[in-house]
């Protein structure tokens, strides 16, 4: 007999996706028959929160956003969850990304602000030319960070930085942030690190979550496959590493499902949920 889930939490990159970032049809069929059982469905990425409104729409099912690694979860129109860093935090972190001149973006719950040119192929760009006006990212590039810092003081989330290959430099950036108080790490890709509140985590999500749905944690089932999926993977009543997972992810797992190219998220719903 199957244990009775109610929340299903799914990060998107490596999951979701498959490397050519397209949803799998199984995954979406797959997600909507557990919709349409009455299991919730929660999109839990490292992204802004209304890129979250996207996959729902993609996914032909209702779902919830928890956003920014679990920084920020927003249920209906509350507010459940929203770990701000602070004004002296957010500026260390630029001195340290630019010790090492790295691309950074700084994200607010619904904004990006970067220094030098975004790139064509951005997601938030052309999440943009999807999202309905009252949804749009607030995107601002400019050569004056400490300023848009203090017109958005206490409002950033986290920030990302983008290897671009130098990843031996990314590692002595991350060493920067080893033993500091109130920061922490984390990387989606081998490609990028964030740098958030030492007390964020996407299991603080889903808990701000749970507790608002009147469930428990023994009730929820999560599905990533990255070192910031660690803690959501512990915290779920029943944690899936993808089969692409990193090892730490698959130690730390319940159970390893297929890849994100083989519709890992789909079987790993249907075996548990369906």
């Amino acid at each position: 007999m199957k244990k009775s889930y109610k929340l299903i939490c799914i990060d998107v990159d490596g999951t979701l996706y498959n490397d050519q970032k397209i949803i799998p049809e199984e995954n979406r069929k797959a997600i909507q028959e557990a919709s349409e059982k009455g299991i919730l469905i929660a999109i839990t990425t490292g992204r802004m929160y209304h890129y979250g409104h996207l996959y729902g729409g993609m996914l032909g099912a209702d779902t919830i956003t928890i956003a920014s690694n679990g920084a920020f979860v927003k249920y209906q129109n509350e507010i459940l969850n929203h770990q701000r860093l602070s004004y002296e935090d957010t500026l260390f972190i630029k001195e340290k990304i630019e010790k090492y001149q790295f691309f950074a973006h700084y994200n607010t719950w619904n904004g990006l602000v970067c220094k030098g040119n975004l790139g064509d192929g951005n997601g938030y760009l052309a999440a943009n030319e999807k999202l309905p006006k009252e949804m749009k990212i607030d995107i601002v590039v400019t050569e004056d960070l400490e300023n848009e810092f203090l017109d958005r003081k206490d409002q950033f989330l986290k920030a990302i930085v983008f290897s671009k290959g130098r990843h031996a430099e990314l590692m002595q950036l991350r060493e920067e942030f080893r033993d500091h108080k109130t920061l922490g790490v984390a990387s989606s890709s081998v490609d990028n690190l964030e740098i958030f509140r030492k007390d964020v985590g996407k299991e603080k999500g889903i808990e701000a979550l749970i507790k608002k749905l009147c469930i428990t944690r023994e009730e929820v089932m999560a599905i990533g496959d990255a070192e910031n999926d660690l803690s959501m993977i512990r915290y779920a009543g029943l944690g899936v590493a993808m089969g692409n997972a990193s090892d730490e992810v698959k130690e730390a797992a319940d159970f390893i499902t297929e890849t994100n190219n083989e519709a890992g998220v789909a079987k790993a719903i249907r075996r548990f949920c369906l």
